[in-house]
């Protein structure tokens, strides 16, 4: 089973199979997970002091697990599991037994887990090897991945800008071909902002489709897949959902995602390029409607109805997790504010002026959100819609930096994401998925929403998208 030592361009491209595929390969023998895995670590000691996605690596663990997995695939004694052999990374805000769990914050610098993350363990029952935790922004709460006990994280297609956040080192793991799959948070857009921003796919699930005791009470928080395609992310989503007895809201209803040959003809889709308080950048709705294109050409009909998006998305979904944070936060900062970074003392001040109305504004503001969008899921199969409105934010831009786009003013915080109103509407899947670059030559992503807990449907209109797209952006490396 063991090949040859490929060159440093045929490692490179090993880098960048899928997952799927590299299965393929394992179970013919034609490729062994000892071989991935050395090709990743090479490719990680080459970008990773640029990138700076990973806080913490196994590799000598890692490697011990990937022989028993190639030991596995050559013997053929038993049916090897569904992750078997593919390198599998975990956001820093996930529990992990033995490693350590700061949450991008020095005030838990060397806190290690005792226990694994429901999630984790559904990992390691899978095959999966988990060979590097990756960045998250500080308490996850920002939209870059830059802290100070990690660094700045940069975005592999141009490490002057964000990978986004707050899963913004999973993103540029994937982009910069350091891992096959990755695990990811996402409580306001933050698996399928730096999904876009770097050319991989993301999914934010239903609430309760993936169990976690932690976060499981916020209605908008989850945990999800992020891939470089969507059969990839469709298959860690198979192992990483499903009813816990930790979680009470985890959902006992099975959702099996099947690979199945995209089939853009007879797809009826909503296009809509206005949620934000702008139109996005003359780039993303040209990528954008460039696979709408495509998929017309290919017998989808794409029509783009008016919808009511009611204003104020962004403030009310912040104002909500500010609510639920600001004691905890308020802890934090009597007892550790030297140690905390500047945009999380700025949140922990904004979060100060939190009341319980601005709460009850954000249950309002939900449910005049799904009249406004219901009857779009209700006629087509999905609706398609930016993820961001721009892909200019620097890697290390705080939130209280201004920038304009089409001549408006915006915040460098919630202003310029499109993907907390399906937070607010946490039961609609979504998932970022690329589609193709700007002029600069950065990917860009778009949204699918299907109707409620309909994980298929939404996976069926992200493969059509995908297919037409051509290979997705996280396939190949950058540059």
């Amino acid at each position: 089973m063991m090949l040859q030592r490929p060159d440093q361009t045929e490692a490179d491209d090993l880098c960048y199979l899928s997952a799927v595929r590299a299965l393929e390969m394992f179970r013919s023998r034609d490729l062994s997970p000892v071989e991935l895995l050395r090709a990743q670590i090479a490719r990680a000691e080459k970008v990773e002091p640029e990138i700076n996605a990973f806080t913490e690596t196994f590799f000598d663990t890692a490697m011990t697990e990937a022989r028993a997995a190639e030991a596995r695939y050559m013997s053929r004694s038993a049916d090897p599991r569904p992750l078997e052999g593919l390198t599998v990374t975990i956001k820093d805000v996930l529990d992990q037994k033995g490693a350590c769990t700061s949450r991008g914050s020095l005030v838990f610098k060397g806190h290690r887990a005792d226990t694994d993350h429901p999630v984790v363990e559904r990992v390691r029952q899978a095959g999966g090897i988990i060979h590097a935790r990756t960045t998250t922004s500080e308490f996850a709460f920002g939209w870059v991945t830059a802290t100070r006990l990690w660094g700045v994280t940069r975005n592999p297609w141009n490490p002057e800008r964000t990978p986004g956040g707050s899963s913004g080192g999973a993103a540029a793991s994937l982009a910069a071909g350091t891992s096959t799959l990755a695990i990811g948070a996402d409580s306001a857009g933050s698996i399928r902002v730096p999904a876009a921003l770097c050319g991989v796919v993301g999914y934010k699930p239903p609430h309760g489709r993936v169990p976690d005791p932690v976060e499981g009470f916020d209605p908008y928080s989850v945990i999800g897949p992020m891939a470089r395609s969507v059969a990839d992310c469709a298959l860690l989503q198979n192992v990483i959902s499903g009813v816990h007895p930790a979680d009470i809201t985890s959902l006992r209803e099975r959702v099996t995602l099947k690979a199945r040959e995209p089939a853009p003809g007879g797809l009826r889709l909503a296009a809509s390029f206005d949620p934000g308080k702008t139109m996005p950048e003359a780039g993303i709705v040209a990528a954008i409607r460039g696979v709408i294109a495509k998929l017309q050409a290919h017998g989808a009909e794409i029509e783009e109805p008016e919808i009511d998006w009611p204003e104020g998305v962004g403030d009310l979904a912040l104002r909500h997790s500010a609510c639920l944070s600001a004691p905890w936060f308020g802890d934090m900062m009597d007892r550790h504010g030297d140690e905390l970074c500047d945009y999380t003392r700025w949140t922990a001040e904004l979060m100060k002026s939190c009341s319980l109305r601005d709460l009850t504004d954000s249950y309002d503001m939900a449910r005049q959100l799904y009249r406004a969008v219901e009857p779009v899921l209700a006629r087509y199969d999905a609706l398609i819609c930016p993820v961001v409105l721009t892909n200019r934010v620097r890697a290390d831009q705080m939130p209280w930096t201004e920038m304009r786009v089409n001549g408006v003013c915006l915040n460098s915080d919630y202003d310029w994401v499109t993907t907390a109103h399906f937070n607010m509407l946490g039961e609609l899947p979504s998932l970022s998925v690329p589609v193709g670059f700007d002029a600069d030559g950065m990917p860009v992503g778009v949204q699918v929403v299907a109707r409620s807990f309909d994980d298929a449907r939404a996976f069926r209109v992200a493969a059509a998208i995908e297919h037409v797209a051509g290979a997705g952006c996280g396939l190949r490396a950058p540059g």
